[in-house]
C-alpha cells in the first residue's frame, strides 16, 4: 500500500493518516487497513482449504467408475461368447472326425471287397495285383495321416482382438488337415455371377459377381442354388425376391445353424438360409448348379472327394 494524503478512507470517510491499496484499488485509514489485511489472509486460508480437500478427494479416487463397469460387463460378454464358440468348435471337430472315419471304412470296404472278387476272378494278373498293392499303400498313409493328426496335440486356436475393439473368433480347422484333399472344379461358366466358394463344414456358399461383362446390377428374383450330395436328397436355396446383386461383389449365404451360431457376428454381404439348416458335406461327390431365372445353369461347381 502507498500513502495517499488526497483521498479518504472507503470504510469511514476520514482524510486523515490514509494509504492507497494497489489490489483493490481503495484507499483506507490505518484502522481498516488492518481489517483489509486480515480479509485477505482469510482469503487466502480459504483457498489451502479448498487445495486441501481437492487433494483429499484426488487421494481417495476407486474403481467405481461407470467405465469400469462397463469393462466388466464387455469381459463377461466376451467370455460367454467364447465358451459358445469353443462348444461349437469342438462339435464341428467331432463331426469332422466321424466323417473322416466314416469315410476311411468306406473305403477299405471297398478295397476288401475287391480283393474278394479279384481272388475268387481267374484274371488275376501282376498288373491288378499292382494295382491293389498302390491302392493298398495309399490308404494306409491316409489312415497314418489320420491318425497322427488326431492324437496331435500341436493344434491351436487363437483368439485376435484388432484396433477396432471387434474380436475375430477363430474359424473352424481346415479340412485340409484331417481329410484327404477335395478336387474342385468349373464344368459350366456363363456370365460374370459364379460360386467362388464353398465351406467344406457346410456352413456357407460364396457367390461372386466379378462385373466383367456388365457393369450393371443383377436382380436375383427366381435365382437357385442346388446342391447333390451324393444320393442324398438336394438342397435347394432360392434366392429372396428383393435381392440384387452388384458387380465387382459378393455375397456370403450362410445356413441357419452357421446364422445363429459361428457366424453370428458377421452381418456385411450376409444372406441367411433360413430353410437350409446345414449346406451339408459330402463322401464321394457334390455338385454345386447356379441357375439362373430362366432355367440356365450358369456355374456348375463340383467337390470330387
Amino acid at each position: 500500500m502507498a500513502a495517499n494524503i488526497h483521498g479518504s478512507c472507503i470504510k469511514c470517510g476520514k482524510t486523515g493518516g490514509v494509504l492507497f491499496c494497489n489490489g483493490c484499488q481503495q484507499t483506507l485509514c490505518f484502522k481498516h487497513v488492518s481489517e483489509h489485511r486480515d480479509e485477505i489472509e482469510k482469503q487466502l486460508e480459504d483457498l489451502i482449504s479448498q487445495e486441501t480437500q481437492f487433494e483429499n478427494n484426488l487421494n481417495q479416487r476407486d474403481d467405481s467408475h461407470d467405465l469400469f463397469n462397463d469393462i466388466d460387463k464387455w469381459k463377461k460378454e466376451m467370455i460367454e461368447q467364447i465358451k459358445q464358440i469353443a462348444k461349437q468348435a469342438k462339435e464341428d471337430l467331432r463331426q469332422l472326425i466321424n466323417q473322416s472315419n466314416e469315410k476311411l471304412f468306406k473305403k477299405c470296404e471297398e478295397l476288401k471287397e475287391n480283393l474278394r472278387l479279384l481272388k475268387e476272378s481267374e484274371d488275376l494278373s501282376e498288373i491288378e495285383l499292382k494295382k491293389f498293392s498302390n491302392e493298398l499303400n495309399h490308404l494306409n498313409k491316409e489312415i497314418n495321416a489320420f491318425q497322427l493328426i488326431k492324437s496331435s496335440n500341436t493344434m491351436s486356436i487363437k483368439i485376435e482382438q484388432q484396433q477396432t475393439n471387434e474380436i475375430s473368433f477363430p474359424k473352424s480347422p481346415s479340412n485340409d488337415n484331417i481329410l484327404p484333399s477335395v478336387e474342385q472344379s468349373h464344368s459350366k461358366e456363363q456370365g460374370s455371377i459364379l460360386i467362388r466358394e464353398i465351406d467344406p463344414y457346410g456352413h456357407f456358399i460364396i457367390i461372386e459377381y466379378n462385373g466383367l461383362i456388365t457393369d450393371k446390377e443383377q436382380d436375383m428374383v427366381g435365382w437357385t442354388l442346388k446342391r447333390s450330395i451324393d444320393s442324398y436328397t438336394d438342397i435347394i436355396y432360392r434366392f429372396p425376391n428383393d435381392f440384387t446383386l452388384k458387380p465387382k461383389s459378393f455375397i456370403k449365404i450362410l445356413s441357419k445353424h452357421a446364422s445363429k451360431t459361428r457366424y453370428s457376428y458377421e452381418k456385411k454381404n450376409i444372406l441367411v438360409a433360413d430353410s437350409v439348416p446345414t449346406w451339408g458335406t459330402g463322401i464321394k461327390i457334390i455338385i454345386n448348379r447356379l441357375i439362373d431365372a430362366n432355367g440356365d445353369e450358369r456355374d456348375v461347381f463340383t467337390q470330387t472327394f
